[in-house]
Order: C-alpha cells, then structure tokens, then sequence
C-alpha cells in the first residue's frame, strides 16, 4: 500500500503541500514555513515579481491561488517580473 501524498510530501516535517494546508491568500511568513523557503528568500520573490503577491492595506501576502493555479496549468518556471506589479 502506498502512503499518503501529505507524508510523501514533507521534508523534515516541515512543509506541507500547497493545495493542502494553505488558502488562496498567505503572509509572506505562513508560505515561508510551509513551502520550507527561507522568509529572506521569500520576501525578495514576492518583491520582484518572481511570486504572485496580493497587498490589502500594509500587508503583503502571497497570491497561493495564482501560484496553484499556474502550477496546475503547466507553468514550470518562475522567472523575476512574472508577476510584477505594474
């Protein structure tokens, strides 16, 4: 028998799968922890463009919808300015 996708998933038990335990919209820090991505790394891709960010007020969230959502249509790569804010 074959073990769940979410144990398949998780490296040192830290990250979880993006369509599992993340909503459409995240702190730069949730997506951080969950993704196993240093909050520094994350922090810069959200700024220039590489990830698809959402601002509401002061706070600047990853658009995990966007990402999903691209993902599953086939993106493969993630390049500075893909989702740069105009």
């Amino acid at each position: 028998m074959t073990k769940p996708i979410s144990n398949q998933s998780k490296v040192g038990g830290n990250v979880v799968p993006l369509g599992a335990g993340i909503s459409d919209l995240c702190s730069i820090v949730t997506f951080a922890t969950a993704s196993g991505i240093p909050t520094d790394d994350v922090v810069e891709m959200v700024e220039n463009g590489t990830l698809p960010s959402a601002k509401f007020a002061d706070f600047l969230m990853v658009n995990v919808g966007k990402l999903r959502a691209d993902l599953l249509s086939g993106k493969e790569e993630f390049k500075e300015g893909d989702y740069s804010h105009v």
